[in-house]
């Protein structure tokens, strides 16, 4: 089935994290395809504009985070005159519904009630359906709302990455062949311990001789984990690459677009990775990872969701989206199921 009204002036707002805005160009790739002569403007932050811009037939308008009553009045202004058919309010928190609220659109789509959050009901006119999936077909649910059929949904993800890109990637990594552990998510609780991760990539060097690159952010917490693995690596033949809080994000999507593979804990660099057709070893029991994983494909991943669920939070029916809030959640991931995904990982990269 295709469309029965094109859109000619299409509004998407989703300013952050990294991974939803990575997941949400699936989305925006589907708008094209199926609605090639509109005009699609995405508000977003200025970490997703530096990260997609060059994206195809998108325009960006940026706001600050966080935003002050100026910011929206100044948005308000720059909206002024603009007559979108329909908003997309894919995301449901107190910043973005005020920001929902500053959009002149006919139609405004936001989320279910299950997703919606601080009110999100009161800036919309109209949900996309409840559905148990993953967050980027929970995206593509707004290509739905529009008349799309899932046959016509691009599940795939896009990174506008270019030559310089590649050229900074290199500068930090050379020219041979790697392994990146990006140990740290944005929240603690999603972490495995340093001893793990560094066990792994002796694991991966000895049965491969490939560089072991880290990865991270800035942050204190994010660069004191990954810190820890560095030094538990040091007496290694090559010693690792620390790269954490060194790159830029459209640096580091380069970067693991050079890579043999990644491992991470649940964070917004595996959707990078994702996007740029590198193979994840994602590590997940907070959250399963049919929901927050590696997306379309996450045949690598070690997911302990359901066991955590029970010991932590004594169901075996949890919530589609319910997470297991419990430091100890990590710990059920052993160093030994690691290792035998990484194996899996190694042997179809070594048949290339």
């Amino acid at each position: 089935m295709q469309p029965t009204a094109a859109p000619r002036r299409l509004c998407l707002v989703r300013l952050s994290a990294l991974g939803d805005v990575v997941l949400a160009t699936a989305l925006v790739q589907t708008l094209r395809k199926n609605f090639p002569a509109a005009q699609l403007t995405w508000i977003t932050s200025g970490m997703t504009r530096e990260l997609l811009l060059g994206l195809e037939g998108v325009e960006f308008i940026t706001v600050p985070r966080p935003m002050k009553l100026g910011d929206y009045l100044a948005l308000r202004r720059t909206l002024r005159g603009r007559d979108f058919d329909v908003l997309l309010a894919a995301q449901a928190s107190f910043r973005a519904n005020l920001v929902h609220a500053c959009v002149p659109a006919r139609r405004k789509i936001g989320f279910d009630a299950r997703r919606a959050r601080d009110l999100h009901g009161w800036f919309v006119g109209e949900r996309v359906p409840p559905c148990d999936e993953h967050l980027a077909e929970g995206f593509l649910a707004f290509a739905g709302a529009l008349g799309v059929a899932p046959e016509n949904y691009v599940r795939s993800l896009t990174l506008p990455l270019g030559s310089m890109d590649t050229t900074a990637a290199h500068a930090l990594v050379g020219y041979g062949r790697y392994f990146v552990i990006n140990p740290a998510a944005s929240k603690p609780e999603r972490n495995w311990r340093a001893e793990h991760y560094a066990a792994v990539a002796m694991h991966v060097a000895r049965a491969t001789g490939w560089r072991i690159v880290l990865t991270g952010g800035a942050g204190s917490a994010e660069k004191a984990l990954t810190d820890a693995v560095s030094a538990q690596l040091k007496d290694m033949p090559l010693p690792p690459l620390n790269l954490a809080g060194r790159t830029s994000v459209r640096t580091l999507a380069a970067v693991l677009a050079g890579a043999e593979g990644l491992l991470a804990p649940d964070t917004g660099p595996v959707h990078l990775a994702a996007a740029v057709g590198t193979p994840v070893v994602g590590l997940y029991a907070v959250a399963r990872s049919a929901l927050t994983g590696p997306w379309p494909e996450r045949r690598f991943c070690v997911d302990r969701y359901a066991d955590a669920a029970r010991q932590f939070l004594g169901t075996a029916e949890p919530g589609w989206h319910q997470r297991v809030h419990d430091a100890r959640a990590m710990d059920l991931i052993t160093v030994e199921e690691v290792c035998a995904q990484v194996d899996r990982l190694i042997a179809e990269r070594r048949g290339r």
